[in-house]
């Protein structure tokens, strides 16, 4: 695996080792030596590992020595030097030893060592870069020892690595979606007028341009009735209206109940206007319209106009999906997935997801290739998580865009592709997904696989606070985007410079009165935290 370009080759050794020569060797379990002669046969030499992963091709070795501890085999070996001799590390390497170079490590008294304890607990913070990990490590040693061992290492590294990197997690099927709430609105707006604008014409290609113009819109099955109407196609009423219950009511009283429904929802959010759509889905829903089923089960979902009501939702959405409407059938398997109006069953999510997704609806992609990325429900597969957020991505999904970006950056299910990523990132800011921007923030703030810059990294991190805002007032869910800006406010996933430069655009927005000192004090925080709260 060292042979690849892009790896990080990391040998950990904790044990015994010794001194002879001015070789270091590393005793392996077990080995049974009576004499100093015999260690170079039985023992491995540390310099000819050092030297095998300096044949790689690897960018960056790391060498960790737990080992620097009292001679094991001291009655028959007296001429041993004490502690480990000082070694250069080869180019692109850094060697970290638990102690100075002749100096004796303590063992410790809970299982491991003082320098292992104080290792493993710096390692996973985020954003560390490797030289902070190893010193942030030492003073931790020296107070457990009260001073009595320093660690030490030696570096030849040229390039920056950080153990883990300060990233976002993949975005599940229940994380509150992303939205601007102006762009998506105009959107909809502009898909009501064109409509209006049309839907006397009795022109068939006027409803096909609609239907290529605003794919899975509000119209889209009002659309293809009409179409049907006009070929005088047989069948075109009983594809339109599903599941009727019957009733006196005309084509025209269900067309014109759910369009003035879907105007109603689209360009208000008065609470009345909202009672008022709601009561014409249901009347369009009652007598068949599977897309008015689908809107009314998602105002159950969303309480637009109703109390939400999760088992009303998934009753909907179910007949719905049981029409074939993708999105309903979508909507239905994040129900599945978490229990929410339905008892949690993972295999019936997966098999809704997949119905959707394969008749091109990105959530249904989307939600689908989160499956097999955390393998839930099913084996974990990578490549097959990529493929469908590629098809979701290429469909606008942010959600989509965003997780397959983690993907590429990460290298799972394909080879690593820093430049697509930051293109599928880039794309998902422009959808004004909170994730995207912090992710875009850590790698600028980290230099991971763009130029270093403070600057920019601190305005996508204004930018994710404030998306978050908005994210939270359109899913109604404030848990993750609390979680989410208190881990950025955090001082400690940044380095000094992005501080500075964080403060700085607060300064310029009149949001904080002190000066840019790169400390994130209690005024600091209280102006981020007004950027994800305030209204």
């Amino acid at each position: 695996r060292l042979k690849k370009q892009d790896s990080v080759g990391v040998f950990y050794y904790a044990g015994h080792a010794v001194q002879v020569a001015g070789q270091n060797y590393l005793i392996p379990v077990g080995a049974d030596i009576s004499s100093e002669s015999e260690i170079p046969v039985q023992a491995v030499n540390l310099q000819e590992l050092l030297g095998a992963m300096k044949g790689a091709a690897a960018r960056v070795k790391i060498a960790i020595l737990d080992s620097c501890r009292n001679n094991p085999f001291e009655s028959s070996t007296r001429g041993l030097s004490r502690g480990l001799a000082a070694v250069t590390a080869p180019a692109g390497t850094l060697i970290a030893y638990a102690t100075a170079p002749g100096e004796v490590a303590l063992d410790g008294n809970d299982g491991h060592s003082p320098f292992t304890a104080a290792l493993t607990r710096i390692i996973p913070t985020p954003g560390l870069e490797i030289e902070e990990v190893f010193k942030r490590t030492r003073a931790a040693v020296l107070e457990a020892t009260d001073s009595q061992q320093t660690p030490w290492e030696h570096s030849s590294l040229v390039g920056q690595f950080i153990f883990k990197a300060k990233g976002t997690a993949p975005e599940g099927s229940g994380a509150p979606t992303a939205r601007i709430p102006d762009t998506a609105d105009s959107r909809r707006l502009a898909e009501i007028a064109d409509w209006e604008r049309i839907k006397a014409t009795g022109d068939a290609n006027a409803y096909r341009r609609h239907l290529k113009a605003y794919p899975g819109g509000a119209y889209e099955e009002v659309a293809h009735y009409k179409i049907a109407q006009l070929e005088q196609r047989s069948g075109g009423w009983s594809w339109w209206q599903t599941g009727s219950s019957g009733g006196s009511a005309t084509r025209g009283d269900i067309d014109g109940a759910f369009e003035r429904a879907v105007k109603l929802e689209a360009s208000t959010n008065d609470p009345q206007a909202l009672v008022e759509a709601e009561r014409l889905y249901r009347q369009a829903a009652e007598q068949g319209v599977v897309t008015a089923m689908f809107n009314l089960g998602r105002m159950y979902e969303k309480g637009r106009g109703v109390a939400r009501n999760a088992n009303e939702a998934a009753l909907w959405y179910g007949r719905a999906a049981l029409a074939d409407h993708a999105a309903a059938q979508a909507a239905l398997g994040t129900m599945y997935e978490f229990g929410d109006g339905v008892a949690t069953n993972l295999a019936e999510a997966l098999r809704l997801y997949r119905l959707a997704a394969e008749k091109g609806d990105p959530h249904g992609m989307t939600s689908l290739g989160y499956l097999y990325a955390q393998g839930k429900g099913v084996a974990r597969d990578y490549a097959e998580a990529r493929r469908w957020y590629q098809a979701a991505a290429e469909k606008s999904q942010s959600r989509a865009m965003f997780n397959l970006a983690l993907l590429q950056m990460r290298g799972d299910g394909g080879p690593v592709d820093g430049v697509a990523a930051i293109g599928w990132l880039n794309s998902a800011v422009d959808k004004g997904h909170s994730g995207a921007m912090r992710e875009l923030a850590y790698m600028h703030d980290e230099g991971r696989f763009v130029d270093r810059d403070a600057s920019r990294a601190a305005e996508y991190m204004v930018a994710a606070l404030e998306a978050l805002k908005t994210e939270t007032a359109a899913s109604g869910h404030s848990a993750p985007a609390t979680a989410a800006a208190d881990a950025m406010i955090r001082k400690d996933y940044w380095s000094f410079s992005t501080r500075r430069a964080i403060q700085k655009r607060l300064i310029a927005s009149g949001r904080f009165k002190g000066r840019a000192t790169g400390l994130f004090d209690g005024a600091t925080r209280r102006a981020l935290e007004a950027l994800a709260t305030a209204n």
